[in-house]
């Protein structure tokens, strides 16, 4: 029996000729999304395990290039010297950057200017914009992760030339939960975490006033947004493939891609 994925729904039956193993490792802005693919296909495919890690973007492509693992998730493109032309992209969501702070700071709406000022450690009270005498606690992502190297580019302006450098007393974490936590916890906090990683300990904040949903930045008017990918060395083949092409399957896209970030398909720029 045939296992079939890569027209447009997640399989109903397995394929015994399908087996083997497949290791993940990177971003874990995708790690939740990779690892429910993982349950999915381990449940229809019996004769394969998928290892599924996080560790940081930077660290999956590593990983990849040493041919420790399969797959290397990613929340970033690829930097100048990763690729030498062998290594495959597959685009698999696009996601937002949502800036973040505890529910209790009556802060609902910063502009870009404001952002970059108090990650860059010149503005430290948030009396500055009309909130509590109180210090201002930032929180962002370690030096691996994808997500923190899309942050300081669009929001802070960094290059590799010149790049923007982040408070010396910031709080580094390396995950989106940690984050979320760090923040939920801490009164005067404010940090940044994918969108998928957003619920009722925290509050999102608007960025210029507008506020960091799926329907603005699908359209383009929350402009910290990036694709989510899933990296190969080479053409992926085997359960890789497989794997790969359940992720992309309509129906995972819809029931479980969609539910957090933004199908695929459904983003016109490529």
């Amino acid at each position: 029996m045939l296992l079939s994925v890569g027209c447009g729904g997640r399989p109903e039956t397995a394929d015994d000729s399908i087996r083997g193993e497949v290791k993940v490792a990177g971003s874990t802005t995708v790690l939740p999304i990779a690892q429910e693919a993982a349950v999915e296909f381990m449940e229809a495919n019996k004769r394969t395990e998928v290892e599924v890690q996080g560790g940081g973007s930077s660290a999956g492509i590593t990983q990849l290039k040493e041919e420790v693992i399969d797959i290397a998730n990613s929340s970033r493109e690829l930097q100048p010297g990763e690729n030498d032309g062998t290594i495959v992209d597959h685009k698999i969501a696009f996601d937002i950057i949502a800036i973040i702070v505890n529910p209790d700071l009556k802060i609902t709406n910063l502009s870009r200017k404001q952002v970059k000022a108090i990650f860059t450690g010149k503005m430290t009270n948030w009396k500055e914009f009309g909130g509590p005498d109180r210090e201002i606690v930032v929180v962002i992502r370690d030096q691996a992760s994808g997500t923190r190297e899309v942050f300081d580019k669009i929001a802070l302006g960094s290059t590799s030339d010149k790049p923007v450098w982040c408070v010396p007393s910031a709080i580094e974490s390396a995950s989106n939960g940690v984050i979320r936590e760090i923040v939920g916890a801490t009164p005067t906090a404010i940090g940044y975490v994918s969108y998928g990683y957003v619920n009722k300990t925290i509050r999102a904040v608007e960025l210029d006033g507008v506020s960091p949903t799926i329907e603005n930045a699908a359209e383009g008017r929350y402009t910290m947004a990036r694709f989510l990918h899933m990296f190969t060395q080479g053409e992926a083949e085997g359960p890789t493939r497989s794997y790969i092409d359940l992720v992309l399957s309509d129906e995972f896209q819809e029931e479980v891609v969609g539910q957090e970030y933004i199908e695929v398909k459904k983003v016109k720029r490529q």
